[in-house]
Formats: structure tokens, sequence, C-alpha cells
């Protein structure tokens, strides 16, 4: 995009504003991960920087662990501006003790919507360690529930897992949300 996608404006709105304000209605615990930012308007919880200075989507996840309490952590991507309650609570209820639960569109596996358990946090850094950046890569090595595609994941007729990577995306959700 050019810029920060966390505070690309949606309406009014914050991307990351906006998820915040659909993953307060379902978790009471929620931290910001964002080696970008120390404060953010109108997202009153804890924003954490990366654990290590390795960009990738795989050390955010794991620096979410690391600083969570809780023994699962549900990782949303501040990008998602058609993510519904619904649709988390849905990966929510399939925990059935595995390491991974992920949903699976046609897109391909979704990682930043996906519930995590404490014990990814050392695959993910031996991962991280050897440069192995992709949350698959650690399929074989963890217990992984793979979610089937599910009415819940679409949005009057939208993906809730459409992200946003271009000023026309972000334009483009902007008038399917108003």
């Amino acid at each position: 995009m050019g810029h920060d996608k966390a505070t690309a404006l949606i309406g009014d709105k914050s991307l990351v504003k906006h998820a915040y304000g659909i993953a307060r209605k379902v978790f009471a615990k929620i931290i910001v991960v964002s080696s970008r930012h120390a404060s953010i308007e109108g997202v009153d919880v804890p924003i954490v920087a990366d654990f290590l200075p390795v960009p990738g989507s795989i050390t955010g996840i794991v620096s979410a662990l690391l600083y969570a309490d809780t023994p699962y952590v549900f990782v949303l991507g501040c990008d998602m501006p058609f993510v519904t309650p619904e649709a988390i609570s849905c990966v929510l209820d399939a925990l059935g003790g595995q390491d991974v639960v992920i949903p699976r569109t046609e897109g391909g596996l979704e990682p930043m919507h996906a519930l995590y358990a404490r014990s990814c946090i050392s695959p993910m850094l031996s991962a991280i360690e050897h440069r192995r950046m992709k949350v698959i890569d650690l399929f074989p090595y963890l217990s992984v529930k793979i979610l089937p595609s599910c009415p819940l994941f679409k949005r009057n007729g939208i993906s809730v897992f459409d992200n946003v990577n271009t000023e026309e995306d972000l334009r483009r959700a902007e008038r399917l949300l108003s």
C-alpha cells in the first residue's frame, strides 16, 4: 500500500480499530502485536512489539503467544475488514485440543484467522531461527485441525478473509461496508 495498513482509514476508523471492535465482541482479553505503534487511538489494550526483529506473520503469531497469559491465542489480521464475530466463533467452537485450528477456503489456508496453542512457541521459534517463515511449514510437527469452508466465512457473499493490500481494496471495502 505504500503506508501502514493498520492505520489506514476505512470510513472514520483505522483498519486496526475496526478489527479491534470486532474482536472485542468475542474476547475479554486482547493484545495487539505491532512493531510500528506504541499506542493506537481508540484501541485500549496492550500493544506489544514483535519478540524478534524478523519480519513475517510467524513472528507476530509467536509474539502474541509469548505475551499472552492464555493457553491459546486467536490471531486476527487487522487487514480483514469483512471479519465477523460469528466467523471467529466458528474457529473457536472447532477447538478440540489441537495445537492449531485454521480455516481453509478456496484461496488456501488462513493463518491470520486461526487459533494457536502455546505448544506452538518452540516450533515457531525454531522455524524463525532456520528462516522457515511460513506457518504451514510447521504443520507436520503440530496437531492441526483444518476447517472446511463454512457459511459463516461469508458476509453478504464476501469472504471474511478478504484482505486489504491496495488503496483500491480499501475503497472497495469501504463501499461494501457502508
